[in-house]
């Protein structure tokens, strides 16, 4: 992917934006009608709005980023939905806005005839689709877009393999489209494309990519698929010649960090308060200690307070990439408590624990601030500032290709081959992404990948051994739940204090119900689909959090 400056979005998020009101009848409103727009401008705001949105649901703080125990929050502040797992009704507002202006770009690539902003109309509604039904199930699909032509206002949910069917066969058409070899010749601004600045080669990468991504989260329901006339394997092995080769390929834009809309999430342009809350997890912290992961440095800074064996007073510590900082060491004789240098807070504490965590018998600093005890780690100082080079707003990565090629050749019956050499890949294109090289920093790649706990050969569960890695290369990312949700990867286990007893969320509870009889006719038809688990509490509603969507029912996993 190119870099572009992206400056121009902040007159566009302001023709653009839309209200983020959950009421289905807005799903179908297109406040754009009156006036004739340019495509061009349309998909600026749409990358922006897709690319944030998707950021947002596995970042810091997100109930995402808790349940795949990447941090947790060292205050009550968040600590019920983070920690405990206490998931209340969502929204799709986000996705359903992107998807009424893709509309626009459709409907004017069709009466143009442009292939190629009809290519990427057809990649970007498979992904904004395809990310609502992998979070709440059965979603407005075939009539949620249609009030603007019909004056249906109340659509139906569509049952999630009918949604599914369509992702894959927009992204289907959209590679069909790309693969013309005139596609250049259609007119597209090169500023407006953020992801690919107008290349067809990038967007047909893209859209085969993601070809494999549902392919593959259709693994488990490939039977119900073929019933549907889908054969998710032929999909996948179709997809495979023409998606993501390297790192160059990959989908996601930058953070300029110029503007409070241009800025990260964590950035003093975006907040006051500078996020000390969120801890990064012991569950993850732990995983890269013993993997000898460099991956660590990047994400989480060393303890300010260690507890040590034999050495007291103030240190210096410096990590491989030459960022150092004042340790204070004390002595201490319970082992009981975290001796290392970094140290993550364990799951799903209750609260009165959360601010005491790794303290021991030590003094409460002088003055005390809850969010800064120093027994345990910081996120990395990036996750604080408006724009960071390694900091930026993914939709897909070269890495996840790679792990994808080799879950399936470790599966088998796909035409992919070599396990071992993809999982090697999908490593070193991780690694790579984070700014770590072979060779570089005192890292090199053939000593870590002889550590027992990382060799795809050492390993006696390779499925297992494939999708943890996959787990930290997706740190902060969404994908990695519903990795979680189709195979039982990582195995985390709950710790003390969660809402629902000792498991994960499964989805997205649905936006707060309109009460109009028009609207809850077709809701409760989809909350007639879901099937609640033993963790959903008698006498509530399916419309839970721990109610099994299709894609999950009559699999096994992820329990």
């Amino acid at each position: 992917m190119k870099k572009i400056q992206i400056n121009i979005i902040l007159a566009l998020i302001l023709i653009f934006q839309l209200t983020s009101c959950q009421k289905l009848t807005d799903l179908n409103v297109n406040p754009n009608s009156p006036v004739n727009v340019s495509s061009n401008y349309i998909l600026t705001y749409v990358l922006i709005q897709t690319s944030s949105t998707y950021a947002a649901l596995g970042d810091v703080g997100s109930d995402v980023s808790g349940a795949m125990q990447y941090g947790q929050s060292g205050t009550n502040q968040s600590a019920p939905t983070l920690n405990q797992l206490l998931w209340t009704p969502s929204s799709w507002a986000a996705e359903y806005d992107a998807l009424r202006n893709i509309e626009l770009i459709h409907a004017n690539a069709i009466s143009s005839g442009n292939k190629l902003f009809e290519a990427i109309s057809l990649v970007l509604r498979a992904f904004n689709f395809g990310l609502a039904t992998d979070l709440f199930g059965d979603i407005p699909y075939s009539e949620a877009l249609l009030a603007g032509k019909t004056g249906l206002y109340f659509p139906v949910y569509d049952k999630q393999s009918s949604v599914y069917k369509g992702v894959l066969a927009d992204l289907k058409a959209a590679d069909a489209l790309l693969a013309d070899p005139n596609i250049s010749t259609y007119g597209i601004s090169a500023s407006a494309d953020l992801l690919y600045k107008g290349s067809a080669a990038g967007w047909r990468k893209f859209a085969n990519s993601l070809r494999m991504r549902y392919a593959m989260r259709l693994i488990n329901k490939k039977t119900d698929m073929t019933a549907l006339g889908v054969d998710v394997i032929a999909e996948f092995n179709a997809a495979v010649p023409n998606a993501f080769t390297s790192t160059t390929d990959e989908a996601f834009i930058p953070y300029l960090g110029t503007a409070a809309n241009t800025s990260y999430p964590g950035g003093l342009l975006r907040t006051a308060n500078p996020n000390f809350t969120v801890k990064p997890c012991k569950t993850i912290v732990d995983s890269l200690k013993l993997k000898k992961d460099p991956r660590l440095y990047r994400w989480v800074l060393p303890v300010t307070s260690k507890w040590d064996a034999t050495i007291s007073g103030a240190k210096t510590y410096t990590n491989p990439y030459g960022e150092a900082q004042a340790v204070t060491y004390a002595i201490t004789t319970n082992f009981a408590l975290d001796t290392t240098l970094f140290v993550g807070l364990a799951p799903n504490l209750a609260v009165i624990d959360l601010g005491n965590y790794n303290r021991g018998t030590a003094a409460l600093p002088s003055p005390d601030n809850p969010e800064k005890r120093p027994w345990v780690s910081f996120l990395h100082g990036r996750y604080r500032l408006n724009n960071d080079p390694l900091i930026r707003m993914d939709l897909m990565s070269y890495s996840e290709v790679e792990f994808l090629q080799a879950e399936a050749a470790q599966r088998g019956g796909f035409a992919t081959s070599d396990p071992e050499t993809h999982f090697k890949n999908g490593i070193l294109a991780s690694m790579k992404r984070w700014g770590i090289t072979d060779g570089a920093s005192g890292f090199n790649f053939t000593t870590f990948y002889s550590n027992p706990t990382v060799s795809y050969a050492l390993a006696s569960n390779k499925l297992e051994r494939i999708i943890n890695q996959k787990w930290v290369s997706l740190w902060l990312n969404v994908e990695s739940w519903f990795d979680w949700r189709r195979t039982g990867y990582p195995n985390l286990k709950t710790g003390p204090v969660t809402q629902y007893g000792a498991a994960l969320p499964l989805r997205f509870m649905y936006p707060l119900p309109n009460l109009d009889p028009a609207y809850l006719v077709n809701y409760k038809a989809a909350v007639a689909n879901l099937v609640p688990t033993n963790y959903v509490p008698v006498g509530q509603s399916a419309d839970h959090s721990y109610s099994r969507m299709w894609l999950l029912q009559n699999t096994g996993f992820p329990y």
